[in-house]
């Protein structure tokens, strides 16, 4: 028994268009070709942390809820990437928004994270644990010490979002999750951690040398959706929010989906890639415009870079 109460989102105010990114490099070339869809993004300033990000979504998911800081009694979520090693930046959300009757649980599982959050924030409702969950994402990738005009950011974008999450409804229709982590997968698409390499880098993609490989790296997410929807048959999707790795690649998976491209929404245009956040942005987005109404029927799926995959259905 639980149900989306509120939404939330902040981004940052520095828009840069994707021609601040050097032209002729293939990171570039493939926003064109392959990763289309691709207008603008925002980038954050030293200002505006990951974890500055987070709280001004929370704090906005609040200001729209029936709710006070004081009456959430769990926060679950990601920063990424988080500015320590151990313990997760997370932590400092509850003092920063003053939910002192809040415990923490930062939740990682890539691209992913805000959907397995959904999942858990659920459960422990259900269970009766918790009544009142705050859910936040948020990507910061600006403020790494990378070059910022390099083509490895030219797909990325920062902000965050939150939801409120509460007992009084029964939206959670039904999920689907899966691993498909082999080796080969997983480092097919990985961000080391510079502690142990010794230098700073960016998310990388490296096409599996297997065919086997690389058809679970593209196919196997979708499938996860596919299986969900096939034992909901019944059930009339209204909107299709997924992860925003590329316009072709969303259109990609709702033909495999058998879901009508109009069906679609997204924050890619403006936004970009926001890892994580992607989701709780456009969600928030299209709740704000009117365009996503109570009693919609949404199916939320997001791949993982760390082969975590998940399909969710959801009465709004």
């Amino acid at each position: 028994m639980s149900r989306i109460e509120a939404t939330g989102s902040y981004l940052p105010k520095t828009v840069v268009p994707n021609d601040y990114f050097a032209k002729g490099t293939s990171l570039f070339e493939s926003i064109n070709e392959f990763f289309t869809g691709f207008k603008e993004r925002r980038h954050a300033s030293p200002e505006e942390s990951g974890l500055e990000m987070a709280v001004y979504a929370a704090q906005d998911a609040l200001e729209k809820s029936q709710y006070t800081a004081g009456d959430i009694d769990l926060i679950i979520g990601i920063i990424q990437p988080s500015e320590h090693v151990y313990g997760d930046d997370l932590n400092l959300i509850q003092h920063r928004i003053g939910a002192w009757s809040a415990s923490v649980l930062p939740i990682n599982t890539g691209c992913s994270s805000f959907l397995s959050a959904i999942n858990l924030a659920d459960s422990l409702i259900k269970t009766g644990k918790n009544k009142k969950i705050l859910i936040v994402s948020s990507a910061n990738w600006v403020n790494t010490g990378l070059d910022k005009t390099s083509e490895g950011y030219a797909f990325a974008g920062d902000g965050a979002g939150a939801i409120i999450v509460d007992a009084e409804g029964d939206s959670f229709i039904d999920i689907n999750q899966a691993n498909n982590t082999t080796p080969e997968v997983f480092e097919s698409m990985v961000i080391s951690n510079p502690i142990i390499t010794g230098k700073k880098e960016f998310f990388r993609i490296s096409p599996p040398e297997s065919i086997s490989a690389t058809k679970d790296l593209i196919m196997f997410p979708v499938s996860i959706a596919k299986s969900l929807l096939d034992r909901n048959s019944d059930i009339k999707i209204d909107k299709f929010l997924t992860h925003q790795s590329g316009l072709k690649m969303m259109h990609m998976w709702a033909e495999k989906l058998q879901i009508p491209s109009e069906k679609i929404r997204h924050t890619l245009d403006t936004c970009a890639n926001m890892i994580a956040a992607n989701i709780p942005v456009s969600l928030n987005h299209w709740v704000s415009k009117g365009d996503i109404v109570r009693g919609d029927t949404i199916l939320f799926f997001a791949p993982s870079a760390g082969g975590h995959h998940i399909a969710i259905l959801w009465k709004y």
